[in-house]
């Protein structure tokens, strides 16, 4: 059995960083959805295909609510990517959340606006999705895994409030997470899972603290007077992060999934549900052949 091809899409930090070993290819994508937020690298990480895209582009130049987050999902399955892992960067809303550590996220909160009217395709289809659980369980396990070796405080569960931005929180928005007892703020979350599971692919995510969100009262927050104490957390977070990524790459020889696209038949009954037969014929994946052709990395 062929290993699985996983896509990594790198969160803040992760624009410029070289994570592959070998066998390093550039890959320009159109998507019917537009372009994706840059070039798609694809190497080898210990043996393992994997491919990689700035989720921010490689200039850092494309914000929050800009981010085409289902052309970025496309152009990954559309080179055969089977599972994807989300890195980002996130504001602890809890005090034992500290600066430093990660979180494995298993739930999201999405507080933003305007970012998924692609749920509509230009025919009008759409799915109702099932997002009771809306991240992979088995690439969470996978994501687990990687961490371990980082000397970092892991956490295997939270909950992502998903902020529009690319504005950080007032004390009173702040105030009002943490009564809610999520866990942590972030800005990308969201659409990127969902359009993950609408197009079929396993997703998983994990954050790096970088600090206090500014309700908490904690030192280490988004405060001018912190600010170089938090980028030194980010910078050591960045270079645990790509260790992480390589050891979930190689640790997924044999990692088999789909709940992605089972979820979806579960809820649809594919032999009575024209409007879902209709959906999938358009969005599928590009026949094996040529895929196999344009993956030879």
């Amino acid at each position: 059995m062929r290993p699985p091809f996983i896509g990594i899409i790198g969160g803040s930090g992760m624009e410029d960083k070289e994570i592959f070993h070998s066998n390093t290819k550039t890959h320009r994508i159109e998507t019917p959805y537009g372009n994706p937020s840059d070039v798609v690298l694809t190497g080898k990480i210990g043996g393992i295909k994997a491919a990689f895209l700035p989720r921010h582009g490689t200039k850092h130049q494309l914000a929050p609510s800009k981010i085409p987050y289902k052309a970025n999902i496309w152009a990954l399955r559309s080179l055969g990517v089977q599972f994807i892992i989300g890195t980002c960067i996130v504001g602890s809303l809890k005090k034992k959340i500290e600066p430093g550590s990660f979180v494995v996220l298993d739930q999201f909160v999405n507080l933003t606006h305007g970012r998924d009217h692609e749920c509509i395709e230009k025919d009008g289809s759409f799915l109702h999705l099932p997002m009771g659980e809306p991240y992979c369980a088995v690439t969470r396990d996978l994501v687990i895994q990687g961490l371990k070796e980082t000397n970092r405080r892991v956490q295997r569960k939270g909950t992502v409030v998903v902020i529009q931005g690319p504005r950080f929180s007032t004390k009173a928005e702040s105030r009002f997470f943490m009564r809610q007892k999520w866990d942590v703020v972030n800005m990308t979350q969201y659409p990127e899972c969902l359009f993950a599971r609408e197009l079929g692919v396993c997703y998983a995510a994990f954050a790096s603290v970088t600090d206090y969100d500014v309700g908490t009262e904690q030192t280490m927050s988004m405060d001018p007077s912190d600010l170089s104490k938090v980028l030194k957390v980010f910078h050591k977070n960045t270079e645990k992060t790509i260790k992480a990524l390589q050891n979930m790459v190689t640790g997924a020889g044999k990692l088999t999934c789909g709940c992605a696209a089972s979820r979806i038949r579960e809820y649809y009954n594919q032999s009575d549900n024209k409007l879902y037969a209709k959906r999938r014929k358009a969005n599928e994946v590009i026949s094996r052949e040529r895929c196999r052709s344009r993956c030879n990395v």
